[in-house]
């Protein structure tokens, strides 16, 4: 006990007398760091493109750009890598140790988790976002007649002061930065097509046409938001009665399934006379043994890709 006190003592002693050269360090690869996520948001502006008839670059660019604020030529490259060399590291762990058409599979479902959970991403964040249109309608419409119905001004005053609604806030922070920079009515039309995917609703693209004949022609579109706000009003109210939530199913498949698998492993183990060695080779060491975890983990994965897609809904008119 006495040389456990004193090596913690010693330890402390070394820790305090370096404290500074630790501070340096620390700071210098943390900017180091930040130097390296903010090459994947810088470079050139990101390509905003509609979202009909887009191909496949310019579609996961979108994507990287709404969910990850990172849109570059690079960022689209780290994201190919973590698509392709996973599944590749997968698809040469199991091959020829299981049936050919199952490693694929397994193979390809590790492909895909990267762009699932982006669309996942995408997905909550449409939700919690369409949660946030009354408020977000709210205080763009009272921010619209305080600047005396100027839009771009609107938009921005609104970005500042909106503080209940966190992201419709960062939604408007970047349609706000955009609009400094826009110079046409191109470009402002890509710039609210990007917002309008981010939302996904129908009163998005409701407040998005809204937006754009306001920004482009200076049209006053004051009783449009009042009745868009009602409506929206009256939607979260009809949406809170008839909502039920339901977790069961959803913290079944998260938790249940698997505790049930380490369950399994300990009463093996426990219980039928097998240890950890033989538990694992049988499992792992054999065909039929991967074979079925294999199965269980593409069938595990892609149910909780489905229930992160499904179990929660947008407030929408």
């Amino acid at each position: 006990m006495i040389e456990f006190i004193i090596i913690i003592l010693v330890g402390a002693g070394i820790f305090l007398a370096t404290w500074n050269e630790m501070e340096t360090f620390y700071e210098e690869r943390a900017g180091e760091v930040r130097n390296w996520l903010d090459s994947f948001r810088s470079g050139p502006e990101p390509v905003h493109v509609e979202s009909t008839g887009m191909h496949a670059g310019a579609h996961l660019r979108l994507l990287l750009q709404i969910t990850l604020g990172m849109g570059t030529e690079r960022s689209l490259k780290a994201f190919w890598l973590l698509t392709v060399l996973p599944g590749a590291a997968v698809l040469l762990t199991l091959f020829r140790k299981i049936p050919f058409a199952l490693a694929v599979l397994a193979a390809l479902l590790t492909a895909g988790l990267p762009y699932g959970l982006l669309r996942l991403k995408l997905q909550r964040l449409r939700i919690e976002s369409s949660r946030e249109g009354e408020i977000l309608l709210t205080e763009l419409l009272n921010n619209y007649k305080i600047c005396y119905f100027n839009m771009q001004q609107a938009i921005e005053v609104t970005a500042r002061v909106i503080e209940e609604a966190p992201n419709s806030r960062k939604l408007l922070f970047n349609l706000s930065r955009g609009l400094n920079t826009a110079g046409d009515g191109d470009r402002i039309s890509r710039l609210l097509n990007e917002f309008r995917m981010s939302l996904n609703t129908s009163w998005g693209n409701i407040l998005t046409n809204n937006m754009y004949f306001a920004l482009v022609s200076g049209m006053e579109v004051t009783e449009a938001l009042s009745d868009l706000a009602e409506t929206i009003k009256r939607a979260r109210k009809v949406d809170e009665y008839a909502r039920r939530e339901n977790n069961e199913a959803g913290l079944i498949l998260k938790y249940l399934v698997p505790v049930s698998y380490f369950l399994t492993a300990a009463g093996g183990i426990g219980y039928f006379g097998l240890t950890p060695e033989k538990f694992l080779h049988y499992q792992f060491g054999t065909e039929v043994g991967l074979t079925w975890f294999t199965i269980s983990g593409v069938i595990y994965g892609a149910g909780l890709l489905a229930n992160g897609w499904l179990t929660r809904t947008k407030l929408d008119l």
